[in-house]
């Protein structure tokens, strides 16, 4: 059993550093998504150790109905954000670097203070534990043979299918309204999608509380100035051709990058 766990372990982290499609998993047995989160934790120890850097943060993914449609879900899951996959906006990058790529136009938060299982906190009072915010251009890439075909549980072991992550200016206005931002994403400078901050649970603060929920629930804390993002806004866009994509949430600003051959 413990042989079978390492060999599962490794056919992530060797998908993801060599890029090397997953495929062929109904041999591996995973009992249900609280081990898959431990497994995602070895792999990411594993992918730090490899030259990722340290965990500075989770991406929670699935909080679209659009994107749960296409991944055949009902609720969020969360991935790492590595330290040295944080890339700057306006950087020019290369297709061949990915597997496969999309982008989504999120927003992304500061956590203020540690959170533990003996913080008070809920719905009402969560603004109180955001540092600062922004828009964030999620690169995620599709290292699956054929992603239909996976449970969950392998795309949460796989990190949710996180990559690399592009943060906007840092915002510490407490006062706004994250369901009524409206978040958009450009292909060459020109529109293709729009669409309200409200497609993420019905409120972006929503997606946040499931998270520290669900960490709390793993037994885990969330720390002081982990960076979260809330999930996507716009439908999720693969990218297979040279271009540049920019992230725009009016009222928080922009990010982009360019994709070449």
């Amino acid at each position: 059993m413990i042989e079978m766990k390492n060999k599962l372990i490794n056919t992530f982290v060797e998908s993801r550093l060599k890029q090397v499609l997953i495929n062929d998993l109904d041999s591996y047995q995973v009992k249900d998504l609280n081990e898959a989160y431990n497994l995602q934790e070895i792999v990411n120890e594993k992918l730090s150790l490899s030259g990722l850097g340290e965990v500075i943060g989770y991406k929670i993914g699935c909080t679209n109905k659009s994107i749960q449609k296409e991944l055949g879900v009902s609720n969020p899951i969360f991935g790492p954000i590595f330290k040295n996959k944080i890339i700057n906006s306006n950087k020019t990058i290369y297709l061949k670097e990915f597997t496969k790529v999309g982008v989504e136009c999120e927003i992304y938060i500061k956590i203020s203070k540690e959170i533990n299982e003996n913080t008070n906190y809920n719905i009402n009072n969560i603004r109180n534990f955001i540092a600062n915010y922004g828009v964030s251009l999620e690169l995620v890439e599709n290292r699956f043979f054929d992603i239909k075909k996976n449970k969950i549980e392998h795309i949460i072991i796989d990190g949710s299918l996180g990559n690399s992550i592009i943060l906007g200016k840092e915002i510490s206005n407490n006062s706004i309204n994250f369901s009524k931002l409206i978040g958009k994403l450009f292909i060459n400078n020109k529109e293709v999608y729009s669409n309200s901050a409200s497609t993420i649970l019905e409120d972006p603060l929503n997606a946040l509380l499931w998270y520290f929920n669900k960490k709390l629930s793993l037994n885990n804390f969330i720390k002081k100035d982990e960076i979260v993002s809330l999930g996507s806004i716009t439908p999720l866009l693969w990218i297979d051709y040279p271009c540049n994509v920019e992230a725009v949430i009016d009222g928080l600003g922009k990010c982009s990058i360019t994709f070449v051959n």
